[in-house]
């Protein structure tokens, strides 16, 4: 004995679908409609699995885990790699572009930056090319505080972090770097992460540069 017959519905339910024969149509709606969304969901963990698959050959080798290079991945990047536009190889240079910023954001220099340059809003800095540039990896540094390898020695009196005494030449660095009792001497060649150039008028706060970070044309 079925459900309706033990509920004494079975009449009123036959005269219900025949009053209103679209609600076969629904439940047959319904019915397909759970099974998209199963294989969608079958689909998701599918596409998941592999991905993480094909990442954890891209990070072979790499203090990296594979979660977190996924992690870094836009949703237009995952669904470019599902459609196979983004190739294992491509996979495995992102990696290793991950690493390498990590190592850049703690102040290491990657070995293939061998060339000196000059940032306009870093100052001297490190390059795989030598020239002057308007913006450069450092910059990513430069907006989160943070220290930034110097090829060639700084001064004082360059410098944004340094403040002035009443003595003409003698001073002190915002950033608390190491200094005598008086204080830093103007003039004075030293080696320092913590440098940046005065900003040229018209930068404002001087985070201008990091634009051409954004677009990537720094990224090497």
């Amino acid at each position: 004995m079925s459900w309706r017959e033990t509920l004494g519905v079975t009449e009123a339910a036959g005269e219900s679908h025949a009053h209103n024969p679209h609600n076969a149509q629904k439940t047959a709606m319904q019915d397909n409609s759970a099974d998209s969304a199963d294989s969608a969901s079958a689909d998701a963990e599918e596409t998941a699995s592999r991905l993480l698959e094909a990442l954890s050959d891209a990070c072979r080798g790499l203090p990296i885990t594979p979660a977190a290079v996924r992690d870094a991945l836009a949703l237009e990047d995952i669904e470019d790699w599902r459609k196979g536009e983004i190739t294992r190889d491509t996979l495995a240079v992102f990696a290793r572009s991950l690493v390498q910023r990590r190592e850049m954001e703690r102040g290491k220099r990657p070995t293939h930056y061998t060339e000196r340059a000059t940032c306009k809003h870093c100052g001297p800095i490190w390059l795989w090319f030598s020239g002057e540039v308007l913006g450069c990896p450092w910059c990513w540094n430069r907006v989160a505080d943070r220290p930034i390898p110097r090829p060639d020695a700084v001064r004082c009196q360059d410098c944004a972090h340094f403040q002035r005494t009443d003595h003409p030449h003698l001073g002190h660095c915002a950033k608390g770097e190491p200094e005598a009792i008086a204080g830093l001497w103007d003039t004075d060649r030293r080696y320092c992460e913590r440098y940046l150039p005065h900003p040229e008028p018209g930068d404002n706060d001087g985070s201008a540069g990091s634009e051409y970070l954004t677009k990537g044309e720094f990224a090497k």
